[in-house]
């Protein structure tokens, strides 16, 4: 499925939002612009602040407020992803060397508190009081949810509810905020609530496959190292559905495995005939496809609209991205 497609409605939105960035970030002083040029220009697929301008003209259109909500989003997510490079001592984002690699630790954790500042004060600009405060209480969850996938991330285990709350924060609660916030943008607040529940559903599915992605994808396709989530001790859908229905020995030696930090290729090998074994993969995806059918039901309040067509493609799209 083409995003290209699916973006068509909102393209020019996104090309304003480019240029916007680039006005607002790009500062007098050279160093700062050559870390600012360093992230504006590895984009990702702009899933964010996509999103808050679909859900703009699906509730009916909006004005200048859904590119500055929409750049705030995209900042937030940017911000999280470099710090997140910093805790997880990431070596590539994109294909392109992460911030702390290139310019060590202590550069890299200011210019993510810079990108938090910025997204806040064209937050600011909205006059939708409610916008700012989503965007807000997504980002506490964000780093609430950080700290205790931390708190869990040092040992397995097979509570899926600790799982769902981690991803519901750290990736579930912005894109909700983003879709409701584009509602709002339109002075629609019926619409919002919608947007907002599709946001928190779609959320849940696309952190759920990119999880499974991580296990299954290749490195030019997924943007990041393959396996990166497991081998820096995350418990993530696939390991917890397999933990659970595992044989007495699989189990034990699953648990050995996790245990031993940085896996071999070999040791990589085996989790993965484990996780096959017991169709860890398979079981994440379903309950991503799940997700992604309760985000699609979510649309029914809507009109039918190029964008909601937008938003109801993305629902097909969450599940079947590159594997």
């Amino acid at each position: 499925m083409d995003l290209a497609r699916i973006y068509a409605p909102i393209q020019d939105d996104l090309d304003r939002l480019q240029e916007l960035l680039e006005r607002e970030l790009i500062t007098p002083d050279p160093f700062i612009g050559e870390l600012v040029r360093h992230v504006l220009y590895t984009p990702g697929k702009m899933i964010r602040p996509a999103l808050v301008c679909l859900s703009a003209q699906a509730a009916g259109g909006a004005g200048e407020a859904r590119l500055w909500i929409a750049g705030a989003v995209e900042l937030i997510h940017v911000a999280s992803l470099i710090h997140d490079d910093i805790i997880d001592e990431a070596d590539t984002r994109r294909s392109a060397p992460t911030v702390n690699v290139r310019w060590g630790n202590q550069i890299a954790v200011l210019l993510g508190d810079y990108l938090f500042a910025k997204a806040f004060d064209l937050l600011s600009r909205v006059r939708h009081t409610e916008v700012a405060l989503a965007m807000a209480r997504a980002s506490v969850e964000m780093s609430q949810a950080e700290i205790m996938q931390i708190k869990y991330g040092s040992e397995p285990h097979d509570d899926e509810s600790v799982y769902f709350r981690i991803i519901g924060g750290k990736t579930a609660h912005l894109f909700s905020a983003a879709c409701r916030s584009g509602g709002l943008a339109a002075g629609d607040p019926g619409a919002a609530a919608a947007l907002g529940t599709f946001g928190l559903e779609w959320g849940m599915a696309f952190q759920i496959t990119d999880d499974a992605l991580d296990l299954t994808s290749r490195e030019e396709a997924l943007g990041k190292p393959i396996h990166s989530d497991i081998r820096g001790g995350k418990v993530t859908l696939p390991l917890i559905h397999t933990l659970r229905n595992a044989a007495p020995d699989d189990r034990t030696r699953m648990l050995e495995l996790l245990g031993h930090g940085m896996l071999l290729d070999g040791q990589m090998e085996e989790v993965e005939r484990l996780l096959g074994r017991y169709r860890g993969v398979d079981y994440a995806l379903a309950t991503a496809a799940e997700y992604s059918r309760r985000a699609e039901a979510a649309l029914a309040l809507l009109p039918e609209s190029p964008a909601r067509g937008s938003l109801r493609a993305l629902t097909e799209f969450v599940v079947v991205r590159s594997r």
